[in-house]
C-alpha cells in the first residue's frame, strides 16, 4: 500500500499580515464614517429639539397674553373701575370685570375682586432687579434666563414661559405715539410685547452674534455665545380702553 506524497511546501490558504492590516484599516474607516454620521444626526436632533422648545415657550405666551390683555378695562356695568393699574417697560397690571354677579356668576358684578379679574405680567424681582426688562438675576444684564410670570390678584407670579432673556412692554397711546413709560394709563390703546427667548442648551459649533430690535426701537445685544435665540413681537389691542 502506497501513501500519497504530501509536499510540505505546497501553498496554504489564509490571509497575510498585510491583508489583515488593510482589512482592519478599511473597517476602521467605515466605523469612523458611521460614528461621524451618528454624531452629526444626534447634534442636529438636539439643536432642533432646543429650537422646538423655544417655539413652544413662545407659543405659550402668545396663547395667553392676547386673550387676557384684550379684556383689560372690560367694564360692562360702566362703573369706571376696571383699567390698567400700572405699566412700565418690564411689567403690566390691569383689571377687568368679568364675573361675580349673584344672579349669574359669569356676569359682571361691578367690582374687580373676583378670580382672574386682576392680572399681572412680568419677571420675578430677583430675575430683573433693575426693572429694565433684561434678565440680570441680581447682577449684570444678560446673566442667564428667567420665566415670564403671571399673577392673579395679590398672588405671586407663576411661571408662564421659561428660558426668557428679555421682555419689553411698549404702549400705544390714543395719540398714535408710543412709550415704554406711560404717565396717563387711561390713554393706552394697545400694547406691543417683545420677547427674546434663548435655548436651554448651547449648540456646538454655533456662534451667536446677532442683535435684536424691539417694538420701541431699543436694540438688544446679547453676549456672543453658543445659544440660539428667537425674538417675537406681538401687537395686542386693548379693546375696552378708551370706549
Amino acid at each position: 500500500m502506497f501513501l500519497p506524497n504530501i509536499n510540505s511546501n505546497s501553498a496554504e490558504t489564509g490571509f497575510t499580515l498585510v491583508e489583515l492590516m488593510i482589512a482592519l484599516f478599511v473597517s476602521a474607516l467605515a466605523m469612523a464614517a458611521v460614528i461621524s454620521v451618528y454624531i452629526a444626526q444626534s447634534r442636529s436632533y438636539s439643536d432642533q429639539n432646543d429650537i422646538a422648545n423655544i417655539q413652544q415657550d413662545l407659543r405659550g405666551v402668545l396663547a395667553v397674553f392676547p386673550l387676557e390683555i384684550r379684556k383689560a378695562g372690560c367694564d360692562p356695568l360702566e362703573t369706571g373701575i376696571p383699567g390698567i393699574l400700572s405699566a412700565n417697560v418690564a411689567a403690566v397690571q390691569f383689571t377687568m370685570d368679568l364675573r361675580g354677579s349673584t344672579t349669574n356668576p359669569n356676569s359682571a358684578d361691578g367690582d374687580v375682586n373676583d378670580s382672574d379679574e386682576i392680572i399681572s405680567y412680568g419677571f420675578a424681582g430677583v430675575a430683573d432687579s433693575d426693572g429694565d426688562g433684561i434678565v440680570d438675576n441680581g447682577g449684570a444684564n444678560w446673566s442667564g434666563t428667567a420665566s415670564i410670570g403671571r399673577a392673579s390678584g395679590a398672588g405671586a407670579l407663576q411661571p408662564l414661559a421659561d428660558n426668557i432673556e428679555a421682555m419689553e412692554f411698549n404702549y400705544i397711546l390714543d395719540s398714535a405715539t408710543s412709550t415704554t413709560a406711560p404717565t396717563d394709563l387711561n390713554r393706552i390703546r394697545a400694547i406691543q410685547i417683545s420677547i427674546l427667548a434663548r435655548a436651554a442648551n448651547p449648540a456646538k459649533g454655533f456662534l451667536h452674534n446677532r442683535t435684536y430690535t424691539t417694538a420701541s426701537g431699543t436694540v438688544w445685544t446679547p453676549p456672543q455665545d453658543n445659544f440660539r435665540r428667537r425674538l417675537i413681537v406681538s401687537n395686542i389691542q386693548c379693546r375696552n380702553m378708551g370706549y
